[in-house]
């Protein structure tokens, strides 16, 4: 058992229990961490082509914990596929973050030091006046899966892995206040069982309010395709629209940091984490958004040089105050993401510093990944683009938008691709200042079997925009290079994060000539060795896994005719997703046929979340030699239960009969889409009755043999509560009974022998730590499932390293013995239990693994444990305290 805790080691627990026949081997509580799983493959197989995902702008704020969302209009230049009950979905915090908005270098991130006021015609720090605040609103980037239970109308139930199966985060949706807007959004992800990537697969663009993202989901293999490319590049944050200015803007200085967008002077900042400007550029018609005059986007103006959050600064003019205004022009800055953007370039003439500082690098992660920042616009006077004239009204200058996001989850992957998430390119412009870059966006690609794969290539580019171009004899201001993006998987590839170049000017000795303008960052790399998913797990992690167990309460049959009766119990293991469409059948042996007179049994048993359902009610018919019983819905840890008698004919010879139980069920990692059952997308789960014995029939007019002693006895640990603060921890299920493949101890084939289920939880999951005063209830169980009893069975289980045991008056350790539950005292009295003290002598004849003692350890003297079905079973339980 694993103690999940801060401040402590992490200690291991061992439970033994013995008797004076036979030391059975040590029970380990075993590691298995809850999923959260939505319906694996249920959008089938698919050729991947357009956009595929349903964008919906998130309303209000969803609180951390709640499991409703509040969702606002569809997105129309994405899928309209509507979210429905059992839809995986992506929440996703696109802008949130407060900034610095003084008119100093302490813009953006409330840093000072790193501008150049004491001296305009010093380059300063790239970063000098750029980010945001890191206080508790910065929640930009922010995301998770959650599984969707109920939609009505704008209103969505989910199920999510936070506390009371909420959210883990909280999102919200605001527009511009006293800080910049702040938007999320609730996305539709496909769960495939396989797809097939084409060239024209992408994302909408981002749009102010939904957009920008790529995700989808699949349970199967994802092909890559032949030499495939995914193309989100340029659909992230936009950068700032460009605006033709020429009057004097009196009271300006060409120190400004921000300024209005109605100042007459100045160039817009880009677009990202921390707001929307009131100008953007849409790169797909050349044009320029105006969001209005009471939608200035940054506190204090969304004109200037300082870069908000991770996007880059607009171009501030060399001498703004001028008659002539606004002509002495500046290039803005790039983007930012996984590296800062560049600078914007000098200005015209005064040849001053003071082009837009590039956006601030973002500090992602595998559970946190933004769009690439928009690029700043330059100041234009002039409204020149290059070639002359082919995009009026100043635009030309306007900044680049960055890449987009990609998140892909995939059972295995195949075939060769490029993924491309890199930031857009400036256009040129001839004299006047040229735009920044964008930044490349963030792809998170990871495959569950990263070993069995056929993976020819595949290529991740997620490079940084270059910088526009100020192509005049006279040198203006280029655009800063985009910053580069951000790429995180598990697999091989091609990594392509490298920052963009800068703009360049026309100088006739070197055409490359910066003009103070200087290239993105590139990325700084990230600890790939762990890429933890928030959230609703893979459909690869969720696939379901039956069990098939047979039994007979008819061992032996003497006369004949007679009559056999079985029971089928079929389990779909816990947490994982609803086993669809399962058909349980049984081939009876020669001679065997079903007995209709005695209506089969049918027992239905839920899950924690979800019911387990017969989807159709069909019987055998009398006579039948196999026996059908219809088709069964049955959700992570669900079963169905099915008795039923059988005829034996009077002709069948004496012998020992088995017979095999099988369950069918829809696949979701198979290649044929669909809910209907075919030969090509059903999986198959198994009871082989010649390995088996548990359901063998002896005919035979004979007397039986004595039975072979089988003396055995099985254990099995579990966290079964934890009260903080005098109330149980919130968010975890300890009524989950949690099979693990690689324990037989725990198996539910073995435990249906028993009218005591071991519920509880193998860890407490890493977001809900220990904390010192919490209390931790264990219960180990035990079934003796011999044939003869346990003699002198006696228990050790050492107190957890970091803990100390719970006293409660004399019920400090609870027993239960078929269900006759005592409590005992933690002394050495007359009753079965005790607590030897930390390196305190142990008894004679005890079990404990480690006879020094070192934590201190709960002892219990069984006495004579019985193997009677009924009486066979049980458990001891204590708590302890976190230190």
């Amino acid at each position: 058992m694993k103690l999940i805790k801060t401040i402590t080691s992490i200690p291991l627990l061992l439970t033994t229990l013995t008797s004076q026949i036979l030391l059975h081997t040590p029970v380990t509580a075993q590691t298995a961490t809850p999923l959260l799983c939505a319906v694996p493959g249920k959008d089938g197989v698919r050729t991947l082509a357009g956009v595929i995902n349903t964008y919906y702008a998130g309303a209000g704020t969803a609180s951390r914990g709640t499991d409703t969302i509040n969702v606002g209009a569809i997105n129309l230049d994405g899928s309209q596929t509507p979210i429905a009950a059992g839809d995986l979905l992506l929440i996703i915090q696109m802008q949130g973050a407060n900034i610095n908005s003084t008119n100093t270098d302490s813009y953006g991130d409330g840093t000072s030091g790193g501008g150049n006021d004491g001296d305009l015609r010093i380059i300063p720090n790239p970063n000098g006046a750029n980010g945001n605040l890191g206080d508790d609103e910065f929640t930009a980037g922010n995301y998770e899966y959650v599984v969707a239970t109920k939609v009505s109308g704008s209103s969505i139930t989910i199920r999510g892995a936070g506390s009371n199966s909420g959210l883990i985060n909280t999102y919200s949706s605001a527009p511009f206040g006293a800080q910049g807007q702040r938007t999320y959004q609730v996305i539709r992800v496909p769960q495939y069982s396989n797809a097939t990537l084409t060239s024209s697969l992408t994302a909408a663009r981002w749009n102010g309010s939904s957009g920008g993202v790529l995700v989808y989901d699949v349970a199967g293999n994802t092909n890559l395709g032949n030499n495939t490319t995914v193309d989100v590049s340029g659909i992230g944050f936009r950068g700032g629209g460009a605006y033709q200015y020429q009057g004097a803007a009196r009271g300006l200085t060409s120190r400004d940091y921000r300024t209005l967008s109605t100042a007459t002077a100045n160039s817009s900042k880009g677009e990202g984490t921390a707001g929307t400007p009131r100008y953007v550029f849409n790169r797909v018609n050349n044009t320029r958004t105006d969001n209005g005059v009471a939608n200035e986007g940054y506190p204090d103006g969304s004109f200037g040089r300082g870069a908000p959050g991770n996007a880059g600064g607009g171009g501030t003019d060399g001498n703004p105050a001028a008659s002539i205004g606004n002509n002495e022009n500046s290039g803005g800055g790039g983007g930012g993401n996984g590296g800062s953007g560049g600078m914007g370039g000098r200005s015209f003439r005064s040849a001053l510093a003071v082009g837009g500082f590039g956006g601030a690098r973002f500090p992602a992660s595998s559970g946190r990944v933004v769009m690439g920042g928009g690029g700043g616009a330059g100041t234009t006077n002039d409204a020149t683009s290059d070639p002359p004239d082919s995009i009026p009204d100043g635009i030309a200058s306007s900044g680049a938008s960055g890449g987009g996001v990609v998140l892909i989850r995939t059972g295995t992957i195949s075939g060769s691709a490029t993924v491309n998430a890199s930031g857009a390119d400036a256009l040129n412009v001839g004299r006047d200042g040229g735009g920044g870059g964008g930044a490349g966006g963030s792809v998170v690609i990871t495959a569950a079997n990263t070993v069995n794969n056929s993976l020819d290539r595949l290529t991740v580019d997620a490079n940084g925009g270059k910088g526009g171009d100020a192509k005049f004899g006279l040198l203006h201001g280029p655009g800063g290079g985009g910053g580069g993006g951000v790429i995180l998987t598990n697999l091989p590839a091609q990594r392509n994060d490298n920052g963009g170049a800068n703009g360049g000017t026309s100088d006739p000795v070197d055409p490359r000539m910066n003009f103070g303008a200087t290239r993105g960052s590139d990325t700084i790399p990230l600890d790939e060795n762990s890429i933890p998913i928030p959230g609703a797990n893979s459909g690869a992690e969720c696939v379901p896994q039956l069990t098939v167990n047979k039994t007979t309460s008819t061992p032996r049959i003497t006369n004949k005719p007679g009559k056999a009766i079985y029971t089928i119990t079929v389990s779909n293991a816990a947490n994982r997703a609803t086993a669809t469409n399962v058909v349980i059948s049984d081939p009876l042996p020669t001679g065997f046929t079903f007995d209709a007179s005695t209506p089969p049994t049918v027992t239905l048993i839920n899950s924690a979340n979800e019911p387990t359902a017969r989807n159709t009610i069909m019987n055998p018919e009398a006579g039948a030699t196999t026996a059908d019983f219809g088709t069964f819905n049955i959700p992570g840890g669900g079963s169905v239960q099915i008795t039923f008698s059988v005829d034996v004919g009077v002709n069948v010879p004496d012998n020992t009969y088995n017979n095999d139980a099988i369950a069918t069920y829809i696949d979701p990692t198979l290649d044929t889409p669909g809910s209907n059952p075919t030969t090509t997308n059903i999986a198959r789960s198994r009871y082989d009755g010649n390995i088996s014995t548990t359901e063998d029939v002896i005919v035979s007019q004979l007397p039986p043999p004595p039975p072979t002693p089988v003396v055995n006895i099985r254990g099995v640990k579990r966290i079964t509560n934890v009260i903080r603060n005098g109330v149980p921890l919130a968010g975890v299920n300890f009524g989950v009974v949690i099979d693990d493949p690689s324990d037989i101890n725990d198996d539910a084939s073995i435990w249906a022998n028993s009218q005591l289920a071991p519920v509880g939880v193998t860890r407490i999951d890493p977001q809900l730590k220990l904390r010192a005063g919490d209390e931790v209830e264990y219960t180990v169980y035990f079934l003796v499932d011999g044939n003869e009893p346990i003699t002198n069975a006696r228990f050790c289980d050492p107190i957890p390293q970091g803990t100390s045991f719970i006293s409660n008056s004399g019920s400090d350790i609870t027993l239960n013995i078929a269900n006759t539950i005592t409590n005992q005292t933690n002394i050495a009295d007359a009753d079965r239990a005790s607590l030897v003290n930390a390196v305190a002598p142990l008894p004679a004849n005890n079990v404990c693994p480690n006879q020094s003692n070192p934590t201190g350890a709960v002892l219990v003297n069984f006495g004579t444990l019985d193997s009677t079905p009924g009486n066979n079973f049980g458990y001891t339980r204590f708590r302890v305290r976190v230190d």
